[in-house]
């Protein structure tokens, strides 16, 4: 080898040799970075005959199978996540049946209050019990009503956020696509950018499952699993939302959950918040609502005083039951002004009917027994409501709070299995793509052995030079 040739060896060594320990500095720096991937730099000879090394690109050691399915894993944690604590912030004021405040209880304090006025008719005591639990029954329907509106009210503020995140993420990426144009793929720069568009594609798909397809140039297209753009290179879809039907649109192509005939969004936190605003709240209203009809047609059908059109013991904010009014009769589920202890408290009108004009009997049992056997017809709720139509009135409360208790309870064991499956996936994409600081510290050791014997060769070489022009 000529002196020229070992000079230029032992240069291009040095050059080679500062672009590792950088690239191993940075991995040593951003170990505990979230989301930060291993990078690596690939040493080949020199071109053109020249003796020598040098970088060929700077990689990051990307697992793009388990990249996908740590993706699709965190979509569906998310999803389940949201739901869990969307129905837990409900249930735990809805209440179990025996802790004394749910609407089970509710009812069941109210039914005991009727067997002690069957049996003390003509006791005041007994008539007010009756018009106090009836008060505490209709207060607990529209607290649990009351609830799910604001249950309701909080799901479209998180959609209208998770949306305005996702938009922005997309013109992010937009814009990193622009720019990654600008940089040589290989090169420390287009790492970086790598890095962030990775991110944004981790975020992207917490909040919608998604498709990802790379150009020749880096740049990036993103669609959902349904096959809606999102992105395409430059050209981004807006996602919006429409808090009236729960609607979500990219562009002009829907992408709602569960909506039939559309390929729309299977797992992310945006699927968690359209099932809780379109399938599940709306369900639980409807048995609500239908719980609120039972009780005020109950004691309208078995109140023999009433006169046509006439409310009974439970009404419609002071009205008898409209069948065209049912949604929301649960959150105006009051108890009739005559009987009610802040209204008249004319309370004898529990033995003798809502519509009597004149006390009768203080003996006479019959107005009551009849409102005693309403207790056992069936309320006939619609098969929308996941409550069967021969669920009686004195069980269907219970039934209505065990049903919606199953539904967070499903959700919670939903999440709990999603989220140990995207921490089992995570795990294994840490590890692969992850940063060992041990095996970090022994390349830095061996990038510094040849640090200095580029430098040996070097001062070798100059020496010899020097000694060569002393000769002359």
């Amino acid at each position: 080898m000529s002196l020229t040739g070992a000079l230029n060896s032992a240069s291009s060594g040095l050059r080679t040799t500062q672009t590792l320990s950088s690239v191993a500095a940075d991995n040593v720096a951003n170990a505990l970075t979230p989301g930060y991937t291993r990078r690596s730099a690939a040493v080949v000879s020199t071109a053109n005959g020249q003796r020598g090394v040098t970088i060929a690109d700077i990689r990051r050691e990307v697992d793009a199978s388990l990249q996908r399915m740590s993706r699709m894993e965190t979509g569906k944690m998310v999803r389940y996540q949201v739901l869990d604590e969307g129905l837990s912030r409900y249930t735990a004021f809805l209440g179990q049946p025996g802790d004394g405040r749910s609407p089970a209880d509710k009812f069941s304090a109210f039914q005991n209050s009727f067997t002690t006025l069957i049996n003390m008719p003509s006791a005041h005591g007994a008539q007010s019990g009756v018009a106090l639990a009836a008060e505490d029954l209709a207060q607990s329907v529209r607290g649990a009503a009351t609830s799910l509106s604001t249950t309701l009210s909080e799901v479209d503020m998180e959609m209208r956020y998770e949306v305005a995140d996702l938009n922005q993420a997309l013109y992010q990426l937009q814009d990193l696509n622009a720019k990654r144009l600008a940089f040589e793929p290989g090169t420390a720069n287009a790492a970086n950018m790598g890095e962030q568009i990775d991110g944004l594609l981790d975020q992207i798909s917490g909040i919608v499952d998604t498709r990802v397809s790379f150009s020749s140039t880096g740049t990036v297209s993103v669609y959902t699993v349904g096959g809606a753009a999102l992105i395409e290179g430059q050209s981004v879809q807006d996602v919006t939302f429409n808090a009236g039907d729960g609607t979500l649109m990219a562009g002009q192509q829907d992408i709602t959950p569960f909506k039939d005939g559309v390929r729309g969004l299977q797992h992310g936190s945006l699927v968690g918040l359209s099932e809780l605003k379109r399938t599940v709240i709306p369900q639980f209203n409807a048995q609500l609502d239908e719980y609120a009809r039972g009780l005020i047609q109950s004691f309208e059908n078995a109140d023999t005083s009433l006169a046509p059109g006439e409310a009974g013991l439970f009404t419609d904010n002071g009205a008898a039951y409209n069948p065209a009014n049912l949604t929301g009769l649960a959150s105006r589920l009051q108890v009739n002004e005559k009987v009610s202890l802040t209204g008249d408290g004319e309370v004898w009108r529990l033995r003798d009917g809502l519509g009597a004009t004149s006390e009768g009997p203080a003996a006479d049992t019959t107005q009551i027994a009849a409102f005693v056997d309403g207790f056992n017809a069936a309320v006939g709720a619609p098969a929308s409501t996941g409550i069967a139509a021969t669920v009686t009135l004195q069980d269907f409360a219970a039934e209505m709070v065990t049903s919606q208790s199953t539904a967070r309870v499903r959700a919670e064991n939903n999440y709990s299995a999603a989220r140990t499956a995207a921490e089992m996936v995570n795990g294994t994409r840490s590890n692969a793509e992850g940063v060992n600081i041990d095996d970090e510290m022994q390349r830095l050791l061996l990038i510094e052995q040849s640090y200095a014997a580029n430098s040996r060769v070097l001062t070798t070489v100059s020496n010899m030079i020097d000694t060569l022009i002393a000769a002359v």
